[in-house]
C-alpha cells in the first residue's frame, strides 16, 4: 500500500461551512424559473451532489430550466459569498500541520467558485491544487476530479488521501484508489459515510494530522 502523500480535501461541510450560504442561493436561484424552492434541511441533504442531479431529483427540473437555475446558483452563490464566508473552526490549524503533504481542494463547486470561497475565508494559499466540478467531464462521485487533483499534484490517486463529509466523496475517492477520511461535522453525517464504506472517520480537524501520520511512514513524503 502506497504511503500516504498528498491530501485531496473537499470545500462545502468539510473545510467551510457554507451550509446557509449555499441554500440562500439555492433557494433565491430557483425563483428564476418559478419554482418556490425547497426546505432548508432538504436543500443541506443534497449539498455536494452534482448540480444537474439535484435540480432533476429534488426540484424535477432539467434541460434550459435546469441550466438557468445552474447559472443563477453560481451569480448568487458568488454574491453571498462576498458577504461572509468561514472556516470550521479548527481548520486553519489543521491545514498548517498538514504541511509534509501535498494539498489539493476537490469539490462539484466551478473552480471559479471554490477558489474564490477559499480565499476569501483565507486557506486558498494553503493549495497547491483546486479542482472544481467544471474541471473534468464527470462530478462526484466519479472518480475524475480525485485523479485530476492527484494529477496535479504529480501523484497517483493511490497515494493520496480522500477528505470528505458526504458519501460522493467517499464514493470518489474509493472508486479512484485514495484512502477515503469521513468527517462528521459536515452535512452527510456518520450514517451516510458508513453506508459509503469510508475507511476512516473524524470528528474533529486537529484528528486530521496524526491519522495521517499513522499512515505515512517517516521516510515519506
Amino acid at each position: 500500500m502506497n504511503p500516504i502523500r498528498g491530501v485531496l480535501l473537499d470545500i462545502d461541510g468539510t473545510l467551510l461551512d457554507t451550509r446557509e450560504a449555499w441554500v440562500r442561493a439555492f433557494n433565491e436561484s430557483l425563483r428564476a424559473v418559478g419554482h418556490g424552492g425547497l426546505p432548508p434541511a432538504e436543500v443541506v441533504r443534497w449539498i455536494g451532489a452534482p448540480f444537474p442531479r439535484i435540480l432533476e431529483e429534488a426540484c424535477g427540473l432539467s434541460g434550459e430550466r435546469a441550466r438557468t437555475v445552474e447559472e443563477e446558483f453560481v451569480r448568487r452563490e458568488h454574491e453571498i459569498l462576498r458577504e461572509g464566508v468561514r472556516a470550521y473552526p479548527g481548520i486553519p490549524e489543521a491545514l498548517r500541520r498538514l504541511a509534509r503533504w501535498r494539498l489539493g481542494a476537490v469539490t462539484n463547486k466551478r473552480t471559479e467558485t471554490a477558489r474564490l470561497a477559499l480565499d476569501l475565508a483565507g486557506l486558498l494559499t494553503a493549495f497547491t491544487a483546486v479542482v472544481g466540478g467544471d474541471a473534468t467531464q464527470r462530478k462526484k462521485p466519479a472518480p475524475d476530479p480525485v485523479r485530476r487533483a492527484a494529477a496535479l499534484l504529480g501523484l497517483d490517486p493511490t497515494a493520496c488521501a480522500l477528505v470528505g463529509d458526504t458519501e460522493n466523496d467517499v464514493l470518489a475517492g474509493k472508486a479512484a484508489g485514495a484512502r477515503t477520511v469521513g468527517v462528521t461535522w459536515g452535512y452527510g453525517g456518520r450514517r451516510r459515510l458508513e453506508a459509503a464504506g469510508v475507511d476512516f472517520l473524524i470528528e474533529a480537524p486537529e484528528a486530521l494530522e496524526p491519522l495521517l501520520r499513522a499512515l505515512t511512514p517517516s521516510t515519506a513524503p
